[in-house]
């Protein structure tokens, strides 16, 4: 019986490797793979083939064929960024200065090491080595120039964003697959939290009572868990429902996106409407100008940088003065309270799935990761059973 053809081509023996010549739509390709083992030899001529066979379909298609990495970032930068929370945007634009720095515009350091790296090359022909050899290189480069490793977690960012550019690509039939998804991410120890115990907590609200907005900033984080930048400085009146106790956390919005892109409910503690109560009957009918601000956290003095009733964009400095004044732990973050939110809910027996709903996590694995946080779960491991009473008879 004739042994059934492997590859839609021909391969031959030459030495120690195999020439391979296809032919696909009208085109001829001719290329060595350096191995003595047939099947081998059939197996990288067989991908190849397919490679060659999804360019010449998108080419057929009207699809962009044979496009550039710097043409790739590009349009992303274009068409993804925008729809990005701006705090996910920035983290982007931050990973894209490496990204182009490697493949778009290398030093002549590195192409001095490395001769057979390419400048912009095409999509195509980016391959899942030239990725690990970009987290190689990495490892050693930072754009602050320290004499240092960068830390695994960042070079974990930076693969994240290259493999969804290149999932990007993927999905609009600019390439076959997704090389980066071949590569493993380095393992990192993630960040722990600064947790504050309910003292901790109390001494910083007492700091930043001097700075009304402050305090309900601080109170409105540790209370409902919402993002910092992207959620509560985004707050307007008509998202604070006092008389049932919700917060409304609105996406997509003058074309304002948070993180989790979904438009959810939070539930407010008394503690927490109470000081909105407050806050509402001093600044909720206040004029700036002759002009009522919409916004929950506004400036109520016109400074260099602002006008009166402009949106607060930021109050991470006047937190951290307060955490230092309160003499908190080193290395809390306005962020920390979100944690601290989600692991007391999870310590005090809250249902796991509501508190993904209230915080906006899209999956509920992420919830779950806070678990570690609390160790209170963890006590009815030693905890004595209940003595079991002899049955009577």
């Amino acid at each position: 019986m004739p042994r059934r053809k492997r590859v839609p081509g021909n391969l031959e023996r030459r030495g120690d490797s195999y020439r391979v010549r296809l032919c696909i739509d009208g085109k001829r390709y001719e290329f060595t793979v350096p191995t003595t083992d047939r099947r081998a030899a059939e197996s990288v001529a067989l991908k190849r083939a397919r490679e060659l066979q999804g360019q010449a379909e998108r080419r057929i298609s009207g699809i962009t064929a044979g496009m550039r990495v710097s043409a790739l970032l590009a349009e992303y930068e274009a068409a993804v960024m925008p729809t990005l929370a701006k705090g996910t945007q920035a983290a982007y634009r931050d990973s894209l200065k490496i990204i182009r720095r490697y493949f778009v515009d290398p030093e002549e350091e590195l192409l001095e090491a490395r001769p057979e790296h390419r400048s912009d090359p095409t999509i195509d022909g980016v391959r899942a080595a030239h990725v690990q050899a970009f987290l190689t290189w990495r490892r050693r480069f930072r754009l602050d120039e320290v004499d240092a490793d960068t830390h695994n977690r960042t070079i974990s960012k930076d693969r994240a964003v290259l493999r969804r550019i290149f999932g990007y690509a993927d999905e609009l039939e600019y390439r076959e697959g997704n090389p980066v998804a071949r590569v493993r991410a380095p393992k990192a120890d993630e960040r722990d939290p600064v947790i504050l115990t309910d003292k901790q907590y109390e001494a910083l609200l007492t700091e930043c009572a001097r700075h009304p907005m402050l305090r309900l900033y601080a109170l409105m984080l540790g209370e409902t868990g919402a993002r910092c930048k992207s959620e509560v400085m985004w707050l307007r009146w008509e998202d604070v429902h006092l008389d049932d106790g919700f917060l409304s956390i609105v996406t997509g919005r003058n074309g304002h996106r948070t993180k989790g892109g979904k438009t959810r409910w939070v539930p407010m503690t008394p503690r927490l409407v109470t000081a909105l109560r407050q806050h509402f009957v001093r600044y909720r009918f206040a004029s700036y100008d002759g002009q009522p601000t919409p916004w929950v956290f506004h400036h109520e003095i016109s400074r260099a940088r602002h006008v009166a009733g402009s949106r607060i964009r930021s109050l991470h400095r006047s937190f951290a003065s307060a955490a230092l004044r309160a003499k908190l732990p080193a290395g809390l973050h306005q962020h920390d309270l979100r944690h601290r939110r989600v692991t007391t809910w999870l310590a005090e027996g809250g249902d796991v799935t509501k508190v993904k709903e209230a915080v906006g996590h899209s999956d509920i694995r992420t919830t779950m990761r806070y678990t570690h946080l609390t160790k209170e779960h963890l006590r009815s491991l030693v905890q004595s059973p209940r003595a079991v009473k002899p049955k009577a008879g």
